[in-house]
């Protein structure tokens, strides 16, 4: 049966903050100073998640370069970024593009490009004037400040040479590449920022995927295809990269010196994660079809040190012993119990695996007892969220999918090249049952979904979506309405070169609930998501203590925070914490 699975798939396969926080602290004269947001006006629009992407501006088609040669790289599409790139406090979008693999076709190469939130949901194209439309066939972006100059910067990954533009801050970007020593020309599949050694910048994690160019290419077979996409077992994994940040401008690669060496992972997917509560970020690694990786950070302030936890964790395989094929991925803390649990999305007829915190860094696969596995049995999972869609105080679950192959109809009747998005709803409990018809048109609509950020596009309060897919259109989505619960958000400024505060943790409670989130800016796949935490209140109406755990080890104590706002909290403005 799993090589039956094989088979078929061979034949397819911040708002950083001084911007942002001027404009937030403005409307109060209190350290963490709030402002409140205006409910959207009342109209006769479908109520849930709408797709509003003609409305929106936003013109992007994804390019494969498909051409019936079935390029190995064609099938897994491209993510993109959701960063604020010119501190005007909202929220600006970058698509990650593809081309020809084959080179030269005569006209010019299509671009990545960066689109500037104009407000009320309307996007601009400013790539050009920019000076950031990458040319690599793309997999990622991620828009970490890595210089600590107070502007986001940007590092674009995939097959060819992997470019870091930084930010100028005048609206325009530098490609830093090879001062900063960050070119990696392999085919990168995974990326993010964190700061590993706890010194106060941004380190580089860049996961590779196969070793894969025009001469490696291979063509395989299916009846009654005569020609297909070959499975990732065909092709050799590529080592993956960690790069200290010296502070300068420039990395510095320590990969296996610091305890990165695996060399048997195919990366797709990556997220930094303190899983198992000591204080420092953790580095897990979701693998396509070789074991996934779990790297535990055991390294003193200052120091990059990692031991491989992939196995003792009960974190590298299924239930069965199998590695699956994995993309997508992101940790919360699902059942209220204050750690981290772990989605990984699967390709189809493998189901998403959820891997449930025991508390200590293990953890024990539970989708089907969960409600996960069977709803996502016959999707082909990519992009992934865990967020609080209700506002009640936990995290619901959002999956995009859709498959590799355009004909994978025609030989399997359980399949679609385009495919719907899931909207999973928590009971509080960590277990989940598929939203109904209110979560909106949206989700009876089926794309060929690859990357996935969710986050407040529009200023009102509440979590909208952007798409991008394989070989299509990318897709903005508005969230219209909203559940009765109560909400708010922080934005977080820390010391240091990491003004983001990525890899800072927050303890919550408001009434009854307890709640515990940490900011990462990786999640999902190949996508980099919104810096501000957004927390459903359910009937609670205000948030105290709010404690924040900064990535330096300090804690300070925040609060009383009135729901229905977007908080400001800047590190050694609040209370001291033990």
């Amino acid at each position: 049966m799993k090589r039956a699975r094989r088979s078929g798939v061979e034949a397819v396969r911040r708002a950083t903050l001084p911007g942002a926080l001027a404009l937030l602290s403005s409307c109060g004269d209190e350290p963490g100073g709030a402002s409140p947001i205006a409910p959207p006006p009342a109209a006769a629009q479908e109520p849930g998640f709408v797709d509003v992407t003609e409305a929106s501006g936003v013109r992007f088609h994804h390019e494969n370069g498909a051409n019936g040669q079935m390029y190995f790289p064609e099938t897994n599409g491209s993510g993109l970024c959701c960063f604020d790139y010119d501190n005007d406090g909202d929220l600006d979008l970058y698509f990650v593009q593809g081309g020809s693999l084959e080179g030269n076709t005569g006209r010019p190469p299509p671009t990545s490009r960066l689109w500037r939130n104009d407000g009320a949901l309307r996007f601009t194209d400013v790539t050009d004037a920019a000076g950031c439309g990458a040319t690599l066939y793309g997999t990622g972006a991620i828009g970490g400040d890595y210089d600590g100059d107070g502007w986001r910067d940007l590092f674009v990954y995939g097959l060819g040479r992997n470019t870091l533009y930084r930010n100028r801050g005048d609206g325009t970007f530098e490609d830093v590449t090879a001062k900063a020593g960050v070119g990696d020309p392999r085919y990168a599949g995974a990326a993010l920022w964190a700061d590993f050694d706890r010194d106060g910048d941004l380190d580089l994690y860049v996961g590779n995927y196969v070793k894969w160019s025009l001469a490696l290419h291979r063509t395989c077979a299916l009846p009654p295809a005569e020609k297909s996409y070959c499975h990732p077992d065909v092709f050799e994994a590529e080592p993956d990269l960690l790069y200290r940040n010296d502070g300068d401008g420039t990395f510095t690669d320590v990969t296996f010196a610091v305890g990165v060496t695996r060399r048997d992972g195919k990366a797709l997917g990556a997220v930094a994660s303190d899983v198992d509560d000591d204080g420092d970020l953790d580095l897990f690694v979701a693998n396509d079809s070789t074991p996934n990786f779990l790297y535990r950070n055991d390294g003193k302030p200052g120091e990059l040190r990692f031991t491989d936890a992939s196995e003792s964790s009960s974190i590298s395989y299924d239930r069965d012993g199998r590695t699956q094929g994995c993309m997508g991925c992101d940790f919360a803390d699902i059942d209220g119990d204050l750690d981290y649990d772990l989605i990984v999305t699967n390709l189809a007829m493998e189901a998403n695996a959820l891997y449930v915190n025991d508390g200590g860094g293990r953890f024990d696969e539970q989708a089907h007892a969960r409600g996960i596995a069977r709803s996502s049995l016959l999707d082909f999972g990519w992009g992934t969220r865990f967020l609080d869609f209700e506002d009640d105080g936990d995290a619901d679950l959002l999956v995009v999918n859709g498959h590799l192959h355009a004909g994978v109809a025609a030989y399997d009747a359980s399949q679609s090249y385009a495919q719907k998005a899931k909207l999973l709803l928590n009971d509080g409990k960590g277990r989940f049952t598929a939203a109904g018809p209110d979560a909106g048109p949206f989700f009876q609509q089926a794309v060929v979904g690859r990357g996935l950020v969710a986050g407040d596009l529009d200023g009102d309060g509440d979590l909208d979506l952007a798409l991008s897919t394989n070989g299509h259109d990318a897709r903005i989505v508005e969230r219209r309405g909203r559940g009765a619960g109560q909400w708010l958000r922080l934005a977080l400024q820390g010391s240091g070169k990491n003004r983001d505060a990525i890899g800072a943790r927050v303890d919550l409670r408001a009434g009854s609930l307890a709640q515990r989130q940490e900011l990462r800016g990786a999640a999902s796949f190949a996508s980099w998501q919104e810096l501000t935490l957004h927390f459903g209140l359910g009937n609670a109406t205000t948030a105290d203590p709010v404690t924040v755990r900064w990535p330096d080890g300090t804690k300070e104590e925040f609060g009383p925070l009135a729901a229905g706002r977007t908080h400001a909290l800047v590190q050694g403005s609040g209370r001291a914490a033990q």
